[in-house]
């Protein structure tokens, strides 16, 4: 059976995210509809498109000519009731407003038949606050993205089914992604959980004048193999995005801490237009950046200590994950490797160091992570060492070495995702 016959996919809200799915349905061969309420926003739906377009055959995920070819199973529909006709799953990715969503939800319980899967692309709200308006949730979860990668978090509400994730993994990888089951909701998911914290600690290091920004992205691709550093990374995803999520972040410990400072620092690069790939120039200038040149590297400074507070904040939330049961080590380790293309994740990144310097780390560097979790994370690393091993140098850790399961082929492969949900 070929796609087109198991049915569309209908796209709820015509932003980066909804056109940037529906181009990754569309390159598997799945008609896709984008539906939004807004006329001025289905204006701009064609140029994003293209500009999407662009941006994945820069990036090397597709060929160009295929999402061109692609873009020929995408229709713009304003009708909700016709864009969802024939549907069989629904992608939802308004504005995060959490009664918003509720009422989009609520309107497409009304039109869609009990077939048709409804999921959210949420970044900033829990899936389960969206579905209670449901009458019947067994049929909804998150199906969350990353711009960019082919990661996508699955997490079911209280009410979704198994048999509702167990599609919705087949289609992720139907169409090429990694899909990663969470055990629970999490804020942040599980990649986002671990890369905000690493932004946020390289933004307070250079704008408190700790580290340079240039030093602060050599010391984390040294440690790392990354191609980018952290200022390079938010120039992709947008000095604008960043900004307003720290502008609007929940007002915790740590961003009373780091708020004002960070605020302070983007904004005079922001007041300039310069607002990261997009616009040619953020940190870096485009579209040859600094950090891309072969001697790069060889100029971190001597003086430069950013390589181990960006690693603490790192394995610090990654460990925090494994604590809260929100993902196992393995899949944690899958989803950082598939979002970023990264040979190892955060805890092969724990076993090169050693479990037992990741814990004296830990508390050198101080709280990373809420203040109340900051001792279980010691404490785990410490108990892990006596039940498995110090890591790399002990031949095993949280994995075996000298050949470890994150080194081979197979670990992200699509039958290694779904034996690990």
């Amino acid at each position: 059976m070929s796609r087109a016959e198991v049915g569309s996919i209908c796209f709820v809200g015509g932003g980066a995210m909804g056109c940037y799915n529906a181009i990754l349905a569309a390159l598997a061969g799945y008609p896709s509809v984008i539906h939004d309420a807004s006329e001025s926003a289905r204006g701009l739906i064609a140029a994003r498109l293209q500009e999407t377009a662009r941006q994945l055959g820069a990036a090397g995920l597709c060929a160009p000519a295929a999402v061109q070819s692609a873009l020929g199973l995408i229709r713009v529909e304003p009708d909700l009731a016709r864009a969802v006709q024939g549907a069989w799953l629904v992608s939802e990715s308004v504005f995060e407003d959490l009664e918003l969503k509720r009422r989009v939800f609520a309107q497409l319980e009304a039109e869609c038949d009990d077939t048709v899967l409804l999921t959210t692309n949420s970044s900033a709200l829990l899936g389960s606050d969206i579905e209670s308006v449901l009458k019947v949730g067994e049929r909804f979860a998150a199906l969350h993205s990353h711009l960019g990668a082919k990661l996508f978090d699955i997490v079911g509400g209280p009410r979704t089914s198994s048999q509702t994730i167990a599609r919705l993994q087949a289609y992720v990888a139907d169409i090429g992604g990694f899909p990663l089951v969470q055990k629970r909701e999490n804020k942040g998911y599980v990649f986002n959980a671990m890369i905000g914290p690493v932004l946020g600690t390289a933004l307070y290091l250079a704008a408190t004048g700790a580290d340079s920004v240039r030093d602060i992205d050599r010391s984390w691709m040294l440690r790392t193999g990354s191609p980018m550093g952290p200022f390079g990374m938010m120039d992709l995803f947008g000095l604008g995005l960043i900004y307003s999520a720290w502008r609007n972040r929940p007002d915790d410990l740590i961003t009373r801490f780091m708020r004002d400072d960070i605020l302070a620092f983007m904004a005079p690069v922001l007041g300039t237009g310069r607002e990261g790939v997009r616009t040619g120039g953020g940190f870096y200038n485009y579209p040859d950046p600094a950090y891309a040149r072969q001697n790069f590297l060889g100029q971190l400074s001597p003086t430069s200590a950013a390589g181990d507070a960006l690693v603490s904040a790192w394995t610090q939330n990654a460990v925090l994950l494994v604590c809260n049961d929100v993902a196992s080590p393995e899949n944690v380790d899958r989803a950082w490797m598939g979002a970023t293309g990264q040979s190892r994740g955060p805890f092969g990144e724990i076993d090169r160091i050693g479990l037992d310097r990741a814990a004296l780390l830990f508390a050198v560097s101080g709280a990373m992570v809420p203040a109340a979790d900051h001792p279980r994370l010691i404490e785990y690393l410490r108990k892990r060492i006596a039940t498995h091993g110090a890591g790399e140098k002990a031949d095993t850790g949280f994995y075996t070495y000298p050949a470890p399961a994150y080194a081979q082929e197979q670990f992200l492969t699509a039958s290694a995702w779904a034996s690990a949900a």
